[in-house]
């Protein structure tokens, strides 16, 4: 019940903190508003956010964690102040500190997403699609496209997560076993959920083709 309490108090604390850092954004106080959330992360998190940008997700992830598992509200609340300063930044021209700002919460978003750590009241979702419209003007890393990747393929959508896995091949970010794996559970699926996902049996096949020759392009 304790943890329970803490959990909700943490999203409501960190609802109201989102919103006076908005508010100071307005007033044109940007620094003042990065403070602000330095501040509550620390205070409430005991994470200052050049550590969460300087861990791996999977080490933050872990930091994030209560028996093993990575807790959806503390998740979601780093992801969403991650956010915050990420448009505070683009805000002053920090285009460098802001983008990794963007694709960190965007990949901490997708990972809720794919494990259905959704919470009532904190529209993940939306959250994502601000982050991709943020980080459209800029080239992905392979890191965030290989989230892409993951989450296109978890939510249906074959033809996105075959494109996700051609930008990953181009980038050299990606093996030929990732690959030969996705084909194959792809072809493991029914013609109508391929069909469902903008894939056909065909485009399917024909993409499989293409896969193994361009692996065996690159390894010639």
């Amino acid at each position: 019940m304790f943890e329970r309490d803490y959990l909700i108090r943490l999203l409501t604390q960190a609802g109201l903190m989102l919103g006076k850092a908005a508010g100071l954004r307005q007033q044109q106080k940007q620094r003042e508003a990065l403070d602000l959330i330095d501040e509550f992360l620390g205070r409430e998190l005991r994470l200052r956010s050049r550590l969460a940008m300087g861990l791996s997700d999977d080490d933050l992830l872990s930091m994030l964690s209560v028996t093993g598992s990575p807790n959806a509200e503390s998740v979601a609340v780093v992801a969403a102040f991650l956010q915050q300063e990420a448009d505070l930044l683009h805000d002053l021209g920090e285009t460098g500190e802001s983008v990794p700002r963007y694709a960190k919460a965007l990949r901490l978003s997708l990972f809720m997403l794919r494990h259905g750590m959704e919470i009532d009241g904190w529209d993940v979702r939306a959250r994502v699609s601000e982050l991709l419209k943020a980080l459209e003007p800029y080239e992905l890393d392979a890191e965030t496209r290989r989230a892409m990747w993951r989450w296109h393929e978890a939510e249906g959508r074959m033809a996105e997560a075959e494109n996700e896995l051609y930008e990953l091949a181009d980038a050299q970010a990606v093996t030929k076993a990732e690959g030969d794996g996705f084909y194959e559970r792809l072809a493991a699926c029914a013609d109508d959920v391929l069909e469902a996902g903008g894939l056909a049996r065909e485009e399917l096949e024909e993409g499989r083709r293409q896969w193994a020759a361009l692996m065996k392009e690159k390894v010639s």
